[in-house]
């Protein structure tokens, strides 16, 4: 660009100096045309009146001679001369013109050259590929040997080269120490030259490009070198830029999926959207039932925050949290400070937090120095508590859903009691009524009264065995604290030992889930387990854990107990709190995965569930 300014100018004084000599001369043979022939006529009329009167014959023989031998030619050769300096001015400026039009034709190429760089740096998808094509296209459009490019800061190591070999490259690495420490590089390299140009990103040095050369670079070849490597700068920047993003919203949707408790997930996500904002202090505003706004994750605070609520509306906080739509304070006023998260800020950054047409909360950045945050940055922060509001959104969810399943759980752990050991129990006092009748009535009927309460003695052990299958089934279970394979070994051997079965644990691969898909196969799991422990009358029970080679995770539960018709069993509820088939089918159809339960009378039960990440 430089160079194309440049060569304009010349050329635009160059053909103003080129087009001022032919019209000058045009004109002033155009005025010759009238002049000169006045001119001659008065000379002659001079001559022949004034001059020649003068003398006799003699005189007027001289004066004619002298006239025409001397006057003419001289007047001839003025004339003459001073058309050949125009003539020959006009051809030095043609040349001039000549010798700037194809130094400007060159620089037109050399920036088409450069043009086509810069499109490939543009169009470079990563930072790899656009150190790649900077290597290349600084080599090519430079006429330089090779091009190093060093990226990371301190402890740089060469990051990509191209055209160079051991020592030019441990040259540009001693080079970049230079840069670093901020002396001045020199072009003599050794036999050779070199070009060194540093990158600059946010007023640290981040990398430098250095490109070496056979014979001293000319002014061309340095000013495209600074033009593309300044290019390259932007480009990689950009591409950082991009891939850091990419990455902070790839932590934000792992910590939604990996982080349970609400409280933690929102610092976590905190943290990182001040990470990005490059904000000092930060907090995360919940609003409740009542439109109450009440602090629920703080950083950056030298000390912990008093318990405070906010109006809407009320304070920088409660003003920032009822505004649809994110925005930046450049300079807060006094009583926008007032909070105890902006108490040291001076500039400030208002996210709202909104689920549809609800208002969740907002998240509100600070900084001690004003005019600090950019609006430019407003879409991506943005972007970024919109994963706050879908971890809110969630999190309240499965509040919801685990107050239902709670109720769910009590609805049916009652009628479980009801229809299995409360009657189990009303049966056997029965019975010992009946024993109690038999024994001390008046006619006693021992034999009887012996068979009768050898029925209440099963009945109770049943029961009793009843109630520790239900105790058993709804034992918490501490996955994340074990992990989903070692868990299933460890309620393998207690499922053993309880219920008095062999149990053989086959582990073909450990399972890559997330948190909720292994809680829901383990849920299948444990269901499958209590119904073999509760109906199937089994002897050996078969378990198998791992993945397919699609990702996802299964387990599949085989027995060799009396069997059951999955047409009639498929809604029944199988245990204390328990799910009956259909609700086990979809639990996991609901994550994804696939279900399968196949039996027959007397011939054993499969059931088999996987569930992808």
């Amino acid at each position: 660009m430089a160079l194309t300014r440049r060569a304009r100018q010349q050329a635009s004084t160059q053909q103003a100096d080129t087009d001022a000599p032919p019209q000058s001369l045009y004109q002033q043979i155009r005025l010759a045309r009238l002049w000169f022939p006045l001119a001659i006529v008065g000379v002659v009329l001079t001559q022949q009146l004034v001059i020649v009167p003068l003398g006799g014959p003699r005189w007027q023989f001289w004066a004619e001679l002298l006239f025409y031998s001397i006057l003419g030619p001289v007047a001839t050769f003025l004339t003459l001369n001073w058309i050949a300096s125009e003539v020959r001015r006009r051809e030095q400026a043609q040349a001039e013109l000549r010798g700037l039009y194809d130094e400007l034709r060159r620089s037109h190429a050399l920036l088409g050259r450069i043009q086509k760089v810069t499109e490939r740096f543009a169009a470079a998808t990563d930072l790899n590929s656009v150190l790649v094509v900077a290597a290349e296209g600084i080599t090519e459009v430079t006429g330089a040997e090779g091009t190093a490019i060093s990226l990371g800061g301190r402890g740089l190591r060469v990051t990509h080269t191209h055209g160079l070999g051991a020592e030019p490259v441990q040259a540009a690495a001693l080079r970049h120490e230079a840069l670093r420490r901020g002396e001045r590089l020199p072009k003599r390299v050794g036999e050779g030259w070199a070009l060194s140009f540093p990158l600059f990103w946010g007023g640290q040095l981040e990398g430098s490009v250095h490109s070496f050369f056979a014979t001293a670079p000319g002014s061309e070849a340095c000013e495209s070198f600074a033009i593309l490597s300044s290019e390259f700068s932007a480009a990689a920047e950009a591409s950082r830029s991009r891939t850091r993003d990419l990455l902070t919203l790839f932590e934000a949707d792992r910590s939604i999926r990996a982080e349970g408790n609400l409280g933690r997930l929102l610092e976590k996500l905190l943290t990182q959207i001040m990470q990005r904002a490059d904000a000092r202090v930060g907090g995360v505003d919940l609003a409740d039932e009542d439109g109450l706004l009440q602090l629920h994750a703080a950083r950056g605070l030298t000390e912990p925050a008093a318990p405070s609520t906010l109006r809407l509306g009320e304070g920088f906080i409660g003003r920032a949290a009822a505004d649809a739509e994110p925005s930046v304070v450049h300079l807060l006023t006094g009583d926008e400070q007032q909070a105890p998260l902006l108490t040291a800020a001076k500039s400030a950054v208002s996210l709202p937090l909104w689920s549809e047409e609800e208002l969740l909360g907002g998240v509100v950045l600070g900084h001690p120095d004003p005019a600090h945050f950019k609006e430019a940055n407003l879409p991506f922060l943005n972007l970024l508590a919109g994963q706050v509001s879908l971890a809110v959104r969630n999190a309240r969810a499965y509040l919801q859903s685990e107050e239902l399943a709670i109720a769910e759980e009590r609805a049916r752990i009652a009628r479980e009691i009801h229809d299995g050991v409360a009657q189990a129990l009303a049966f056997s006092a029965l019975k010992l009524d009946l024993v109690a009748r038999l024994v001390w009535g008046s006619a006693p009927q021992v034999d009887k009264a012996t068979v009768e309460l050898r029925v209440a003695q099963a009945t109770i052990r049943e029961s009793i065995r009843e109630v520790r299958r239900s105790i058993f089934a709804l034992r918490p279970i501490d996955l994340e604290r074990h992990g989903f394979v070692e868990t299933i070994r460890r309620y393998c051997s207690d499922f053993e030992q309880q219920n008095d079965l062999s149990v053989a644990l086959s582990v073909e691969g450990s399972p890559q889930l997330s948190a909720k898909s292994e809680a829901v196969l383990f849920r299948i799991f444990q269901e499958a387990m209590n119904n073999t422990a509760k109906h199937a009358r089994a002897r050996h029970v078969s378990v198998t854990v791992g993945q397919r080679g699609d990702a996802c995770g299964f387990v599949e539960v085989r027995d060799d107990g009396q069997g059951f018709d999955p047409v009639t069993v498929s809604d029944r509820v199988t245990s204390a709190g328990g799910l009956g088939l259909k609700q086990m089918r979809e639990r996991v159809q609901a994550r994804g995965g696939l279900f399968e339960a196949a039996s027959q009378p007397g011939a054993g039960a499969r059931v088999y569930a996987s569930v992808p990440d």
